[in-house]
């Protein structure tokens, strides 16, 4: 039984040229009918929830909806599911695509969470990642949330992008903090095959930061953050007291979630599932009331082990060796000695009494731990 879900909005206004989500062009009645096909496979996991403590809507962009579609999604929600009191339900938003009624809906349906997605501070970076919204639009958006009463917001934000110097990362991070935001997600640009920016980049159009640029705006990060008291929770989000993303540690607690949505994935009863990408068949499998699962994978084993011990390294805790202990009837060394053993050495991660955790150093070659633990 899961407890938490995550709903996919596949509509954007256009397509950024470094996403590699799956996403679509808005229609308004191709959403409607998405809606529609959303509701029925609500109705097919509703048995398969214990009272939700955490909702998370993203996308795509989720905020494209209209305030009456946005209405009946948390219809829908609140008629299949129970919720608890404290439940973190949280909306992704797109700069530019908030105004006071969407707003207003999601206050009076129990949002208690916004992220919305700004990546940089520089209107000439951002026409170049193919974002829609100015820096001005992005803080009118932010600010109307505020005026509405939103307590609890996150900030993306993207590092390492082509042509960008230290000093417009300094500038993008430090105008942000000035925001006071509770929660701010720092990535570094991955450049995934099936992007525009990918295909550029192969083509030797993209000049890109060099590693050791890339290494010092994430140092610069996580300095620069924690003197202002943001927690460095996990490697690339940092929170305020209390205001960790109580959905995400979902994630990286390896625990059940049920995925609802066209390329959502989901995990429960130790199944991993995704389900199908494209919103007509997607569409068309929920008119016959089946599930839309276009891929499954049971994680027994090693498998098992090697992603929960993967996921919670992500946190800066890393893992917890009694909560290992007592999913797993084993001492963590006994699957994984050796390799434990090569990154101790190396002094990239770190064992405590409780604990297993990435060092700092390891948190910047965290990649090479985690292909090597798969």
């Amino acid at each position: 039984m899961a407890s938490s879900i995550y709903i996919h909005i596949p509509f954007c206004a256009t397509k950024c040229y470094y996403c590699a989500f799956n996403t679509y062009a808005f229609h308004k009645e191709q959403a409607k009918a998405y809606l529609t096909a959303l509701r029925t496979e609500m109705e097919l996991y509703a048995s398969e929830t214990e009272p939700l403590q955490t909702i998370f809507i993203g996308g795509g962009t989720p905020s494209i909806l209209a305030a009456d579609a946005l209405a009946q999604l948390f219809t829908d929600i609140q008629q299949h599911f129970q919720i608890t009191p404290d439940a973190e339900i949280t909306v992704e938003c797109n700069p530019g695509t908030v105004d006071t009624e969407k707003l207003s809906v999601m206050r009076d349906y129990g949002v208690n969470r916004l992220s919305f997605g700004l990546q940089a501070m520089q209107d000439e970076t951002l026409k170049q990642l193919g974002r829609i919204h100015t820096v001005a639009e992005f803080l009118e958006s932010y600010h109307l949330a505020r005026e509405h009463h939103f307590q609890n917001i996150n900030i993306d934000l993207i590092f390492a992008l082509p042509n960008q110097a230290m000093e417009a990362w300094h500038h993008t991070l430090n105008e942000v903090i000035s925001l006071d935001p509770e929660h701010i997600s720092a990535y570094n640009l991955v450049m995934e095959e099936t992007t525009p920016f990918y295909q550029r980049w192969q083509a030797g159009e993209l000049q890109l930061p060099s590693e050791d640029t890339e290494a010092d705006m994430f140092q610069y990060t996580i300095e620069t953050l924690t003197a202002q008291r943001y927690t460095h929770y996990e490697i690339c989000n940092f929170a305020k007291p209390n205001r960790y993303a109580r959905h995400n540690l979902i994630y990286w607690n390896n625990q059940p979630c049920i995925g609802l949505g066209a390329g959502a994935c989901g995990y429960v009863n130790g199944v991993r599932y995704t389900n199908i990408r494209g919103i007509a068949p997607y569409i068309n499998k929920l008119s016959k009331c089946n599930k839309p699962i276009a891929d499954t994978e049971r994680l027994i084993g090693h498998a098992e082990k090697a992603e929960t011990l993967m996921l919670a390294l992500r946190k800066r805790e890393g893992i917890s060796l009694e909560d290992y202990r007592n999913r797993f009837a084993e001492e963590i060394e006994v699957a994984f000695e050796d390799i434990l053993k090569k990154w101790i050495d190396l002094q990239l991660l770190q064992r405590t009494a409780t604990h297993l955790r990435l060092t700092s150093r390891g948190l910047f070659l965290a990649n090479e731990i985690f292909v090597e633990l798969m």
